[in-house]
């Protein structure tokens, strides 16, 4: 029975709603019988440590935000070696996760089906990724793409916004920069030369299934060899029509296992995980089925 819940949030997110939201959530759920604790830290590093912490003090924790909070949160318990029920209030820029697992995109509606699922204490259990001592719950990306959104500062996107990937990407895109990578996976090993690879947790990113035929339980790997300009709209069509896998110059296969080995590589390549820049390359990804215990209603409730 969940009576003690902490409720971590990123004031340093840029949402100044995200503290309001806990505040109402906190006022909900007492409503229950369930009490509240606030969690927040002026760091990443600090903010891992505090949630490790609350995994070991309450009945179950809360995350407000996106897909960058959830990632902090599923990388705690790996450290802490210990999970408990999480709930999610989705209200950060990137809420692939909480799409996937059909939560409401408005926060209050989520936090009356949050609450709904504390008083029954219902959970389902899902899969994470994990690479060395990080996790990812959604998305894992490395190469051109990965490079453009790392190169990306804080400082520049809060004062020029979006506009800002586009101009490392047409810098980067220009050059056409591709990688040698050897990869060593359930099926084999191999090597070749990769513009970006993609590792999600499902067959799909936020509400598109880019391979809809493929529900297995397992890491879906999706390389892109090549970026040709006059085909950009063919890769976008290909995506969000579910068939990626077979367009020209696309590998897609699930493995529980995956080995990232850079080959003579003259820079460091550097990892993207949910969105947040992670670890660099070398680097071994594993599978961690039903890790995560998420906070749902009963369904039809």
């Amino acid at each position: 029975m969940i009576q003690r819940v902490g409720i971590f949030y990123n004031d340093q997110a840029g949402h100044s709603q995200s503290a309001r939201l806990a505040r109402q959530f906190a006022a909900k759920a007492a409503k229950q019988g369930i009490q509240s604790a606030y969690i927040t830290a002026p760091s990443v590093d600090e903010a891992i440590t505090a949630v490790a912490k609350a995994a070991h003090r309450y009945d179950a924790l809360v995350a407000i935000g996106g897909d960058g909070t959830l990632n902090l949160v599923a990388t705690a318990f790996l450290r802490a070696k210990k999970t408990v029920p999480l709930g999610i209030i989705p209200g950060g820029t990137v809420n692939n996760l909480a799409h996937q697992l059909n939560i409401p995109p408005l926060p209050l509606i989520a936090i009356d089906r949050l609450v709904t699922a504390m008083t029954q204490d219902h959970t389902v259990s899902i899969g994470i990724g994990q690479c060395g001592d990080h996790a990812f719950v959604s998305s894992l990306v490395f190469g051109a793409l990965a490079d453009i959104s790392n190169q990306v500062r804080q400082q520049e996107k809060r004062k020029f916004g979006p506009i800002v990937y586009l101009a490392k990407g047409v810098q980067l895109l220009v050059t056409n920069r591709s990688y040698r990578i050897e990869m060593i996976h359930d099926g084999g090993s191999e090597t070749s030369r990769i513009w970006t690879g993609l590792v999600t947790t499902t067959n799909g990113v936020g509400r598109v299934q880019y391979i809809p035929d493929d529900e297995s339980d397992l890491l879906h790997v999706s390389l892109l060899h090549h970026f040709r300009w006059n085909e950009t709209l063919t890769y976008l069509r290909y995506f969000l029509s579910g068939h990626f896998d077979q367009m020209k110059g696309v590998t897609y296969f699930t493995t529980e296992k995956l080995r990232l080995v850079p080959v003579n590589a003259k820079h460091t390549i550097r990892l993207r995980l949910d969105g947040d820049k992670g670890p660099a390359l070398p680097m071994t990804i594993r599978w961690r089925p039903r890790y995560l215990p998420v906070l749902l209603p009963k369904e039809g409730k």
